[in-house]
């Protein structure tokens, strides 16, 4: 018996390590794509807004900065002198925490089981096992939670138009939100949903009008980027650079 529960407990965890996520993994979203109009290279002026109000330390700024620069635009501290007013505000960045328990001590429970009624004709011994392998598998799968931080960022560009702008954007819209999505595997399937939410998806809620009501000097335009990074025991101090570099070169490649 003893045997058994040992032989079931190592399949186990052979299957589980296989769901840790022991490098970095990143990703990112933006809600929808805009476009600047091409500008010669004296006029590549921007000035930016950085906002936060995720209530974490997230300094984007420096990188977003960096990434701009990079691609031959100047910085300014004055707005009338810039072609561009780059406004983002962080919403969030906070931690999603995969609970993998309850798929882990499901699938442990199933192979104990398994391996104990194929091996003996005896149904309390299926049992015994796979309550054993259930416990296993909980501890197991508790250990293979991978941390994921996830950051959302609001953005607006306002363009310097040559003329007069006669017209006003206006947004039809709720909060953007993030639900979750299905993370694919073997192992997943025994988890039903607890176990498949994995990784984030992006909605973002917005329906963009444009209504000529006021004259403005600048054209306007706004979009929302999601990113995440996913490991194993990753902590906070390790995922917000990450994130900062993941979206400071997702707004860059914008111009």
């Amino acid at each position: 018996m003893r045997v058994k529960i040992m032989f079931s407990s190592i399949l186990v965890a052979g299957l589980l390590s296989g769901c840790l996520t022991t490098t970095l993994q990143t990703n990112s979203t933006m809600s929808q794509s805009i476009f600047l109009d091409p500008v010669a290279k004296e006029k590549r002026i921007v000035f930016l807004n950085i906002k936060n109000t995720s209530g974490h330390n997230v300094n984007l700024e420096p990188k977003l900065r960096t990434a701009l620069e990079a691609k031959g635009y100047r910085i300014v501290d004055d707005p009338a002198m810039a072609n561009y007013i780059l406004s983002t505000n962080i919403l969030y960045c906070d931690k999603k925490q995969e609970n993998n328990a309850v798929g882990g001590a499901v699938a442990a429970g199933a192979v104990g089981a398994g391996i104990s009624a194929y091996n003996s004709s005896s149904a309390g011994g299926a049992v015994a096992a796979g309550a054993a392998g259930a416990i296993v598998g909980g501890l197991l799968g508790k250990l293979t939670e991978d941390t994921i931080y996830q950051m959302q960022v609001d953005i607006n560009i306002k363009q310097k138009a040559d003329g007069k702008v006669l017209t006003s954007s206006s947004n039809v819209s709720g909060q953007a939100s993030v639900r979750n999505k299905r993370s694919s595997g073997f192992l997943n399937s025994f988890g039903g949903s607890v176990r498949s939410d994995k990784v984030g998806h992006l909605n973002s809620n917005q329906v963009n009008t444009l209504q000529q009501s006021y004259e403005g000097n600048y054209i306007e335009k706004s979009t929302i980027i999601f990113a995440e990074a996913v490991k194993t025991g990753l902590k906070l101090e390790e995922a917000t650079p990450v994130l900062e570099d993941k979206i400071a070169t997702q707004i860059a490649g914008l111009f």
